[in-house]
Formats: C-alpha cells, sequence, structure tokens
C-alpha cells in the first residue's frame, strides 16, 4: 500500500511537471525566463539618483533606504543616515555650490544643506512659512501659501519666485512630472515640469512649466479637456509634448494648450506614477522606452515618425528583452539618470542600479556602471 503510495505521488509530480514544461514551452518570457535572467537582491535598496558631478574624477551621489551616500565608481561612503521620524524623501546636489540639499519627512517643512567639503549639515529655512514645501529632483522647490497658491523657487533663493499657478482652491498636489533620466540636471529651459493637482470630485489640473529659468509667463494651464487624464509619465521631443496616463494612453500635443491632446496609442498597461519614460529620436523615427508598473514588466518601446502626432496608423508597439532590456524585465526601476545622450544610468528598487547604452543596445552588469 505504502510502495502504491509512492508510485502514484511521482506520477503526480511528473505529470505536473510535464504540464509546467508545456504551457512554457512555446514562451517568449515566461516564469522560467524571469528567473533565469533576473537579478539577486544586491542590499541596496535605492531611492533616487541625485546627481553626478562633472569634475573628473567623478562623484555619484544617491538616496537608498539608509541615506544620502556618495561614490568615486569603486566605494561608497554614507554622507547622512536617515533616522527614525528623520527619513531623507529628496535631494538635489549642487555642484557648483559644493552642497547637497535634502528635505527630510521631520515635518518641519525645512531643507537642510549638506556641505560636501566641510561635511557640516545646516537648515536652509526660507520656505517654513507656507503649508507646504516639496524639493525637487532639479532643485527647485514647490510651495503652497495659506492662498492655495503653488510657486516655483530655486531653493538657494527663497525669495526669487520663478513661477505660479495662482490660486487654486479645492486643489491638493498630487504629482510633478519631469523629464526621466533628465530631471536632475539642474534648472534648465530645456527641461520642462508637470505640476498635477486635483479636488475631491477627482477632476484634475495641469500646470506646464515650459522654461523653469523665466517668470510668470511660462506656465501654462492644459486645456479643460484634459482634467479626466492621470498621468504617469512626461515626454518633451522634436517641440512636442507626449503624456503617458497611468491606465497606459498615449497622448500628445503640439502645444500644452491645445483643446485636443491626440490619443496615440492605448498601450493596455498600467503605470505608476512617475513611472520610467525615456524619449530619443534618430531623426527619423522617435521612440519612447517605458516600463510598466510590476517587476516582471518588460520594456516596451513606442515607436513612430518625428514628424507626427496625429498619425496614430504609424505607430508601433514591442518589447524589449535583450539588449539594454535584459536585466530591467525583473526589476522595478526607481530612477534614471542620462549621462549623455541615450545613455543612462537607471536604479532599481533591489536589484542594484545599471548602466544602459540605448544606441548600442547594451547593458551593464549590476552595479558594474562607470562615471
Amino acid at each position: 500500500m505504502k510502495k502504491n503510495h509512492i508510485l502514484t505521488s511521482i506520477t503526480l509530480t511528473l505529470l505536473l511537471s510535464f504540464m509546467l514544461l508545456s504551457c512554457n514551452a512555446d514562451a517568449t518570457a515566461g516564469l522560467f525566463r524571469q528567473i533565469s535572467e533576473s537579478k539577486a537582491p544586491v542590499g541596496i535598496v535605492y531611492k533616487q539618483i541625485v546627481g553626478l558631478d562633472t569634475t573628473a574624477p567623478r562623484t555619484l551621489y544617491y538616496l537608498t533606504s539608509e541615506g544620502l551616500f556618495s561614490t568615486d565608481g569603486t566605494s561608497s561612503t554614507k554622507l547622512v543616515a536617515n533616522e527614525e521620524g528623520n527619513i531623507i524623501q529628496s535631494a538635489y546636489v549642487d555642484t557648483t555650490g559644493g552642497e547637497v540639499v535634502f528635505q527630510t519627512n521631520d515635518g518641519t517643512k525645512k531643507l537642510y544643506r549638506y556641505n560636501i567639503s566641510t561635511e557640516l549639515i545646516t537648515e536652509l529655512s526660507g520656505f517654513t512659512t507656507n503649508e507646504r514645501v516639496l524639493l525637487l529632483a532639479n532643485g527647485l522647490v514647490l510651495t503652497k501659501d495659506a492662498t492655495s497658491t503653488y510657486k516655483l523657487f530655486d531653493y538657494d533663493v527663497p525669495a526669487s519666485e520663478i513661477a505660479t499657478t495662482g490660486a487654486v482652491n479645492g486643489y491638493d498636489l498630487v504629482s510633478v512630472l519631469q523629464l526621466s533620466g533628465k530631471e536632475h540636471m539642474g534648472v534648465s529651459a530645456t527641461n520642462p515640469l508637470l505640476i498635477t493637482l486635483v479636488n475631491t470630485s477627482g477632476d484634475y489640473k495641469h500646470f506646464y512649466v515650459d522654461d523653469p529659468t523665466t517668470g510668470d509667463t511660462s506656465v501654462i494651464e492644459m486645456d479643460e479637456s484634459t482634467k479626466t487624464y492621470r498621468f504617469a509619465s512626461m515626454a518633451a521631443i522634436n517641440s512636442d509634448v507626449y503624456l503617458l496616463t497611468t491606465d497606459g494612453k498615449l497622448y500628445a500635443a503640439s502645444t500644452p494648450s491645445a483643446a485636443t491632446f491626440n490619443l496615440m496609442h492605448d498601450t493596455n498597461e498600467s503605470y505608476n506614477k512617475h513611472a520610467f519614460m525615456y524619449a530619443t529620436s534618430d531623426d527619423t523615427t522617435t521612440r519612447l522606452i517605458t516600463k510598466p508598473e510590476g517587476i516582471n514588466e518588460p520594456l516596451y518601446v513606442i515607436n513612430f515618425p518625428d514628424t507626427t502626432v496625429t498619425d496614430t496608423a504609424s505607430v508601433t508597439y514591442s518589447t524589449i528583452r535583450e539588449g539594454y532590456g535584459v536585466y530591467l524585465d525583473a526589476a522595478e526601476i526607481v530612477d534614471s539618470y542620462e549621462k549623455s545622450a541615450n545613455v543612462l544610468l537607471v536604479a532599481t528598487l533591489e536589484n542594484g542600479m545599471y548602466e544602459i547604452d540605448i544606441a548600442g543596445d547594451t547593458s551593464s552588469e549590476t552595479e558594474a556602471y562607470t562615471l
């Protein structure tokens, strides 16, 4: 009886194995492939790539679950440790000023400076009278005052207003979108940002800051037709604006003030807010490289001619599981940094940091990036 039971168990196990193999035989990215190509956690929980010093020897600054670090590519140094109730939420490195500015969750609405040379930390309290203070990755500070007006300032010049939404009563901040890979580059006229607010009815207001280096006239409130769109990513390339919603719809317009955003493509995928979407062009074809929600999702590429935002018939959609995307279909992207055109550092939540070369179609091994 015992022998029959053992034989039955072995038979069932073999049948189950054959079923699994059969189900996966024709799959291009099944469970077994995910396991074989994924990378084990490296012990670093990345939160943000803060910035890269341009002066040799180059130094990379980054945030992890443990705090603020720097690395010369060989060894890392902990600059500011996270403490309970005092966790660093965002940071910006000012290489010209020789400091890293950061914001914690201590509830004080203060910013802090870390002096790279002296290693001293001092408070930057010029924004504490506001109802809300948010340090952005490009060194700008978004504030909300008692009149429900959102304003942008340079962190180092708190009295000099760069842009404002004007009073927006009944709306609260949802997100501030910047260009993937370029959000850490400092205040730049070529790197716009999108401020999104929402009211209790679920209607959105989107404010496009076309040129963060000038005054209030650079703020464009998007048309009323976009009030139902919850955007996850933004790209700006070839004088056009592309916005991807959290439910995977890609919209495009030649100007953010357009009455109608054209639906370029519906990916039928779900995206986290601040999802990775990098735009590149070879002067003929625009490619938007995206990463949907879910660790085991691959990179997707949306392709279309440079010259159009309306020809939806020309859009193609494909997955990238090899080359520069070989390790990222089993990792959660948390941030990216553009070292040069089409060459990015890509930080993942638990699988380390990679260097990908989109034009060269290559990827480094985890933590094998160069500075």
